[in-house]
């Protein structure tokens, strides 16, 4: 009997402690959450993801044999953002469909679209012809948006207010995530981020921020911030005024965690795999901590340079969407 209640204060004092490491490793995720969204300047309302922004179709046009269409959303300022949807062949709007919300590099978004030469190879397109429904957006100072202005001059002036070019768009991003999210035919347990360069960016940001997105592919992108950025072959708009005060790269990875994420950093990537591992090693012990180091993972394709792996991404959804 006496063995019997030691045993079952045992369990109790383990349960115990389990609790109260599990409340404060959230605390301190609320807590870092809270300063990215800040150092940023990434626009929420209290810290809270915004309401889903109505989405306005425009003209249809044929890629690949596939549709796409036209869109527009407003985001924070009212600034009305472009975008596409692509359609899976045979779509219809009764069904549900698993959905990747690709995001642009440093370019066009068209390039996501109709132009497989360029380093982001149409990957938009290519994702839908594995049959996803894909959206897309355009970034502030680029492709449809080149008209407000070359995108360090936007980055320099939100930085007047404490801000960030990268928090403005990644601001977009979270408006066309909700966005996304209230489309009836979008399958809501199977919503993925996608991305090269700012693109992986963006998909580590989202899926960090926005708990709704199921999983992420990062490609280009994974490094430290205090030495990725520092070595002088990366546009200035990477540094984020005060990141290194609050946190490192892994800290926005592991708030990704325990949903599925994949970092592919190619062999010939000038966003090096040395740098990549060193956050990879940290975000990769947080999963496993959490019982879920199967969940994560790092690649470096052999001859694969600063462009987005489509059929890497596909096969890394297809896993966890079908």
């Amino acid at each position: 009997m006496f063995r019997r209640k030691i045993g079952l204060l045992l369990v109790a004092f383990l349960i115990m402690i389990t609790s109260s490491a599990y409340a404060s490793n959230s605390d301190k995720s609320a807590a870092f959450k809270s300063s990215l969204i800040s150092t940023y300047g990434i626009h929420l309302n209290k810290r809270q993801l915004p309401n889903a922004p109505e989405i306005i179709y425009g003209e249809k046009k044929q890629v690949q044999g596939l549709d796409v269409v036209d869109l527009t959303f407003s985001s924070f300022d009212g600034q009305k953002i472009p975008g596409e949807v692509i359609y899976p062949k045979g779509f219809k709007t009764t069904n549900k469909y698993p959905t990747v919300m690709v995001f642009s590099g440093h370019g066009e978004m068209e390039e996501l679209i109709s132009k497989p030469e360029s380093y982001q190879h149409a990957g938009a397109v290519e994702l839908a012809k594995s049959g996803y429904l894909v959206f897309a957006m355009e970034n502030r100072g680029m492709g449809k948006l080149a008209s407000m202005g070359d995108h360090l001059v936007l980055d320099a002036v939100s930085r007047l207010h404490g801000g960030s070019w990268y928090g403005d768009i990644t601001t977009d991003a979270l408006y066309l995530s909700a966005a996304v999210n209230n489309v009836t035919y979008v399958d809501q347990k199977k919503i993925g981020t996608a991305g090269v360069s700012t693109g992986g960016a963006l998909s580590m940001l989202v899926a960090a921020l926005d708990d709704r997105v199921n999983a992420a592919y990062v490609q280009g992108y994974l490094g430290t911030y205090a030495k990725t950025f520092t070595d002088g072959t990366h546009d200035i708009c990477n540094n984020i005024s005060g990141i290194l005060n609050i946190g490192e790269m892994w800290d926005v990875g592991n708030l990704i965690a325990p949903r599925s994420a994949l970092y592919v950093n190619g062999e010939m990537d000038h966003f090096h795999i040395a740098d990549a591992q060193v956050s990879y090693a940290k975000i990769k012990d947080h999963y496993t901590q959490l019982g879920a180091g199967g969940n994560v993972s790092l690649l470096s394709p052999r001859g694969v340079t600063h462009e987005f792996s489509a059929q890497l991404a596909a096969d890394f959804f297809n896993k966890n969407f079908k």
